[in-house]
């Protein structure tokens, strides 16, 4: 069975523009350069948006600036009090550092949750604005009344972004989680034992049916677009099918990561 987001975002965007009828709320995105999946991604920001009330302002840079201009330009930002959040779209050209740039990002303006500052704070379980995507997979759970607590959760990918926060959010659900990576001995192993499997790991189709049980949960966070611009995940339809619940891509976690960008602006501006 294929489980969506739709509904949820729906949700989450009443509450939003509950929330900002009365306020003026303001994020800004740096896009550097012309990934084509990444201004896709920022269009779907700007409407989710449009059709909230919140302000959208998109700065974006040629893929050859240089470091201290995409600096210069975050500090402006970080000064500017009519600018609530920020966010880096990523990926950035290889000559400039993502790590450097997120965390030259005002933390108490840091919409996606991932400067150093705040991923310390939910390693310390304290609160405070949470990654997007990690929170976005966890709501789809409990919104499908899913249950966490003492599942084996296999987590495939282990980035700053997803997978890593993500093993400390489950944790703090009260699951045990393993983290699996590009080092992992007999990944399929790993996969088989899991109750729930997050993929998040950035290559089409990786999880095949013959890794995943019949009564497995699959979250599947991936997101990767052929040379025809269509959007595949993680995991392969075989598997989906195999398993006895697994998100929808399109449609699943993605479109929820998108409100939570939202959620955590709210929660800045409540806080700010």
């Amino acid at each position: 069975m294929l489980i969506y987001g739709r509904d949820i975002r729906e949700q989450m965007k009443a509450d939003i523009r509950h929330f900002s009828a009365d306020k003026t709320l303001t994020m800004a995105i740096v896009i550097i350069g012309d990934d084509q999946p990444s201004h896709t991604y920022v269009k779907g920001i700007v409407k989710f948006a449009e059709e909230t009330g919140v302000k959208v302002r998109v700065i974006h840079l040629s893929a050859r600036e240089e470091e201290n201009t995409v600096l210069r330009t975050i500090t402006e930002l970080n000064e500017n009090p009519e600018i609530n959040g920020i966010m880096l779209q990523k990926p950035v050209p290889q000559h400039l550092d993502a790590n450097k740039i997120t965390n030259a990002i005002a933390y108490n303006k840091d919409v996606e949750g991932i400067h150093n500052f705040n991923l310390g704070k939910l390693i310390s379980r304290q609160e405070g604005v949470k990654p997007s995507t990690p929170k976005a997979i966890i709501r789809l759970l409990k919104e499908h009344d899913i249950e966490i607590e003492g599942k084996k959760v296999t987590i495939v990918g282990r980035s700053t972004i997803v997978g890593n926060p993500l093993a400390v959010m489950m944790t703090t659900e009260n699951a045990t989680v393993t983290l699996c990576h590009t080092r992992t001995k007999d990944l399929k192993k790993e996969i088989l034992n899991a109750d729930i499997l997050v993929a998040a790991l950035g290559k089409k189709n990786f999880i095949t049916a013959e890794m995943v049980r019949e009564d497995t949960i699959i979250i599947d966070a991936g997101i990767n677009f052929d040379e025809n611009g269509k959007m595949f995940g993680d995991v392969d339809e075989a598997a989906k099918e195999k398993a006895a619940i697994a998100s929808a891509v399109p449609g699943g976690v993605g479109v929820i990561t998108v409100a939570e960008l939202f959620d955590n602006l709210k929660e800045i501006y409540k806080n700010k």
